[in-house]
């Protein structure tokens, strides 16, 4: 198993200004950031432990849920294994749906589903190798949430 991320590394993140530019055919957003410390000093042994932080830029208080290196590496693993069974589910629906062949709904809705689950396992394999040990915790109120990430410098 890997170690997670040192906690000195972690950074409470918020979105200073979202801008938005109009292309031809296409719209671009770009935030800008301003990261502040955690202020944790060490992970816990086991479990997680819930961190009641105050944002530096709008003085909200945020809580960010860190989780111990134990169970970071468990969170990261299960992550990668969950990536990898939806990709070979994915190639497996495929395969059933050239196999199929034929009219009818069912194999084209199985090779597009398939299509789906192997480009999502791309996504839950990477978020897996970029977990950190930490996040901010649900239970808070999406206004909370929303400006705020967690970055690792």
């Amino acid at each position: 198993m890997s170690t997670p991320v040192h906690v000195s590394r972690l950074r409470l993140g918020h979105r200073a200004s979202l801008t938005r530019t109009e292309g031809l055919r296409s719209t671009t957003y770009h935030s800008q950031w301003q990261l502040f410390p955690l202020g944790a000093v060490h992970r816990p042994e086991s479990g997680s432990v819930v961190l009641d932080t105050v944002c530096g830029h709008c003085r909200v208080p945020v809580r960010v849920v860190l989780d111990s290196a134990p169970t970071a590496a468990r969170k990261k693993q299960n992550r990668g294994v969950l990536g990898w069974v939806m990709l070979l589910a994915g190639v497996a629906l495929i395969v059933t749906a050239c196999l199929i062949g034929g009219g009818g709904a069912a194999p084209g809705l199985a090779g597009v589903t398939g299509l789906f689950a192997v480009l999502g396992s791309f996504g839950v394999r990477s978020t897996g190798k970029a977990y950190p040990g930490a996040g901010l915790d649900r239970d808070q109120p999406a206004a909370t949430r929303n400006p705020h990430r967690i970055f690792v410098r």
